[in-house]
């Protein structure tokens, strides 16, 4: 009998209208997957006669494939720390497949510890590679490097403009960049300036607060706004208060931090009672909610680290698990927050 004659889970997941990966999970409760779904792909699984290859599993399990994941330290932030939760998230599922993970943490601080890891990676010559690329010369110089040695690349958070990797997993930046310039122009009533902050930053200013600031900018510029735009870089270790002292003289009437760490410009409003400046950030983590709820910052954009993380390994997963294609780039939606909507996200 040809080998067709077996249905498989190709046959289901085409019969579904679902992923492999998805059938997988539905038949043998790994993951979440909605109800509904589970129930349509036993069901045509039943239909069909589908009977698993256990001899084939046995096999897939005796075989290891390695992804490499090069990220910053949790342990550094909380931002990372949610990536992280997101891709321990999937260990499970990966470990059954076959699929071993292999981590790198990096210093923000520390570009040769960066370097090292590239070079380490490079020598191990992993199945794939999620990275984080963080510090523009490097992380270009190990994607080449992968290209070389047709290991696929899987970037997510921020991507280089040099990079072509095998799949971009994240938010527009840019457009992230616009639209909170559009939410600062809604809200702010008084005259004045309108102040972007960049804090903490990797030697200079790295691509994605580029990208946010230039999106920034250019609505400001493109709406016939009668508002000057000022840039400032601060650096939390050297004496920041001083720094926002001098960047606040300058009649600053609206602020947007181009990173997670909006919570340190609005813990500097509610100290110094600014309560008519307005504050527009980035992501979830604690000090910014609770800032969001009494009020000191006025919306937050929320990127879905987790998720980001999850998207990206569980690509890999399908890829190697099930044979499924790596699609191009998906871009996630931008999640506005407010201290309305906070509790249903």
């Amino acid at each position: 009998m040809k080998t067709h004659d077996y249905p498989g889970i190709k046959d289901i997941a085409r019969l579904a209208g679902v992923s492999i990966g998805t059938v997988d999970r539905a038949l043998h409760n790994r993951g979440r997957v909605a109800c509904d779904t589970k129930r349509r792909v036993e069901e045509i699984a039943r239909q069909i006669g589908y009977k698993p290859n256990l001899m084939a599993r046995s096999l897939a399990r005796k075989s290891r494939t390695t992804v490499a994941i090069l990220v910053p330290d949790p342990v550094q932030d909380e931002y990372w720390q949610q990536v992280w939760s997101g891709f321990e998230s999937l260990f499970s599922i990966s470990e059954h497949q076959g699929i071993y993970v292999r981590k790198f943490f990096y210093s923000l601080d520390d570009q040769d510890l960066f370097s090292k890891f590239a070079e380490q990676i490079i020598n191990e010559k992993p199945d794939g590679l999620i990275m984080a690329p963080n510090y523009p010369d490097s992380g270009l110089k190990l994607f080449k490097e992968c290209e070389k040695a047709s290991i696929p690349v899987i970037i997510f958070d921020t991507n280089l403009p040099e990079i072509n990797p095998s799949c971009f997993i994240g938010t527009d930046l840019y457009q992230s960049g616009m639209l909170c310039a559009q939410l600062l122009e809604m809200i702010t009533h008084r005259q004045g300036n309108f102040a972007i902050f960049h804090i903490d930053a990797p030697l200079s200013y790295s691509h994605d607060m580029l990208e946010k600031g230039k999106g920034f900018n250019d609505y400001i510029k493109n709406n016939n706004s009668k508002r000057s735009c000022l840039s400032f870089m601060i650096d939390s270790q050297h004496n920041m208060e001083a720094q926002l002292d001098a960047a606040f003289k300058n009649n600053v009437a609206g602020c947007f931090v181009s990173t997670s760490k909006t919570w340190i410009i609005g813990e500097y409003l509610k100290k110094r009672k600014h309560a008519d400046i307005k504050l527009v950030g980035f992501d979830l983590i604690l000090k910014n909610i609770e800032l969001l709820k009494e009020g000191w910052i006025d919306f937050l954009i929320n990127q879905n680290p987790q998720q980001q993380a999850r998207k990206s390994l569980n690509t890999f997963i399908n890829h190697f698990a099930f044979h499924e294609e790596i699609k191009a780039d998906e871009y996630f939606p931008i999640e506005i927050i407010t201290k309305s909507n906070l509790m249903s996200v």
